[in-house]
């Protein structure tokens, strides 16, 4: 079975990085799976707005506890959820990593 990829840019003051995310062979739907890691992002970015200094410490330990959270909503062993999610971490990662630097352009 060949691997099915997600398209993503992120867009900062810097410029664009466009990254393919792999999707699991399990994938319901690779739309749900994007607006949710919009809404994830837009709302992190929204709170830090709000709340001003933020450190990325503070962000990274309050999405490792949502996800947990939803991790146990799962009905799968724990086991097999952890590696699920241990896994796609991973691959998202390597994805964030090989992504490509664009400069912004001007039209």
């Amino acid at each position: 079975m060949q691997t099915k990829y997600l398209p993503f840019t992120t867009i900062r003051a810097d410029g664009v990085h466009a990254i393919r995310f792999p999707l699991n062979e399990h994938t319901s739907s690779d739309r749900h799976v994007a607006c949710i890691l919009e809404a994830v992002l837009e709302t992190v970015n929204d709170q830090i707005g709000l709340h001003g200094d933020v450190s990325d410490g503070d962000v990274l330990q309050a999405l490792c506890m949502a996800l947990a959270v939803r991790m146990h909503r799962v009905k799968a062993p724990a086991g097999a959820v952890r590696a699920l999610v241990a896994t796609a971490l991973e691959q998202a990662d390597d994805a964030v990593a090989e992504g490509r630097e664009q400069q912004p352009g001007n039209a």
